[in-house]
């Protein structure tokens, strides 16, 4: 018996480090990441394991993906980006069942087991609070057709900020002009997707309702998501008994053991297994749900007065004059962008400065372009 170390990505869970005692090579399993969306995007990623001292993940590319269903059809996937495989408009048959089928560069074929489709009742309702530590964010659902329910969320965040500084000042090579409103790059967007498990079931409830679940903690102290504009997009799935109990082992085995895997690998593989060699350990299960989803806007104005993190805090400006040689001096090099005047007597006198980390809020990975549905 050999220890092995693995680094594994499922389900969004966070990349963890586990040991197991696996005979023969542990390198090379085949990880395979999403479920199929009936009504909407399915995105499967697909990579391989590695047993190094420095393990990675290594995208599975080239490979043949398709969604197989219980009346023959068959639905090619796409592969849009480097081990992950798409088709962002589909529309089943709720009544049949489906299973992923995949072909790797090798030459091995790999099924999942076929699942029913699971319907995802709409989201009640998303809620927040605000608490010392951040904001909390709750969703509501309910299915009065089924119980127990098996839920799932994931969620896609985007914030608005601004950077430290607002220039509206250029240096074109030889003075300073007005930044046209083009130009400007004080205001910018960006976005995240979460990393955590959130599941939840009624199982030991007397009916189907799920109330004011926490699914994301936003908190102000080493993030600048609560700055200006906040918003979160929760997309909401129904996990049948078996993939909730996968999903909830790798949840446990993540976040309380901190590693992905506390069993022998072939306790948590899944529902994916070549056609071959049933012994070999594919890591991943494919489930069959919809989904809906419900989005939320939250203002800086609508939370309680606070110190939020801004990413700015160690920001400073300064100020030369406006001659020549001044002006080439800081601006020239592109060490410094202008910000505005300082005015004497009625008369630009001075230009106020800075770093371009603390006025270009590009740098901080966010966009200039607003997204189509900020409101």
């Amino acid at each position: 018996m050999k220890h092995w170390v693995l680094m594994l990505f499922v389900l969004g869970a966070c990349t963890d480090k586990y040991v197991a005692n696996i005979k023969g090579q542990a390198t090379g399993f085949l990880v395979v990441e999403g479920f199929i969306n009936i009504t909407g995007t399915t995105t499967i990623q697909m990579s391989r394991s590695t047993g190094l001292d420095s393990p990675v993940l290594i995208p599975e590319s080239g490979a043949q993906v398709e969604i197989q269903s219980t009346n023959g059809m068959s639905i090619p996937l796409s592969e849009l980006t480097t081990g992950n495989y798409s088709d962002t408009s589909l529309n089943l048959d709720p009544t049949q069942q489906y299973r992923l089928h995949i072909k790797t560069t090798n030459g091995k074929d790999y099924l999942s087991d076929l699942s029913a489709v699971n319907v995802s009742p709409p989201i009640d309702s998303l809620s927040w609070s605000a608490s010392s530590d951040g904001v909390t964010i709750y969703v509501t659902t309910h299915n009065p057709l089924v119980q127990p329910g098996y839920y799932q969320w994931s969620y896609d965040e985007t914030w608005r900020y601004t950077s430290k500084y607002l220039s509206v000042l250029e240096y074109d090579g030889s003075q300073l002009i007005i930044r046209p409103a083009s130009d400007m790059i004080w205001t910018c967007w960006r976005s995240d997707v979460s990393t955590t498990i959130n599941i939840a079931s009624t199982e030991k409830l007397s009916s189907n309702v799920i109330y004011q679940y926490p699914v994301a903690l936003v908190p102000y102290d080493n993030t600048d998501k609560l700055i200006d504009e906040y918003s979160i997009l929760v997309k909401q799935t129904v996990l049948s008994q078996n993939w909730y109990e996968w999903v909830q082992k790798v949840q446990r085995n993540t976040e309380q053991l901190g590693s992905i895997f506390d069993a022998l690998p072939s306790e948590t593989g899944g529902n994916i297994h070549n056609t071959a060699d049933p012994t070999e350990l594919v890591i991943g299960f494919i489930g069959t749900s919809t989904e809906t989803e419900k989005r939320l806007f939250i203002n800086r104005t609508q939370i309680p007065p606070t110190v939020v993190y801004s990413g700015y805090e160690d920001c400073t400006q300064d100020t030369t004059g406006l001659d020549s040689s001044s002006l080439a001096t800081y601006f020239n090099a592109g060490t410094y962008i202008p910000n505005a005047y300082i005015y004497c007597m009625g008369f630009p006198c001075k230009v106020t400065f800075s770093v371009p980390e603390c006025i270009d809020c590009r740098l901080k990975g966010g966009t200039l372009v607003k997204p189509d549905f900020w409101q």
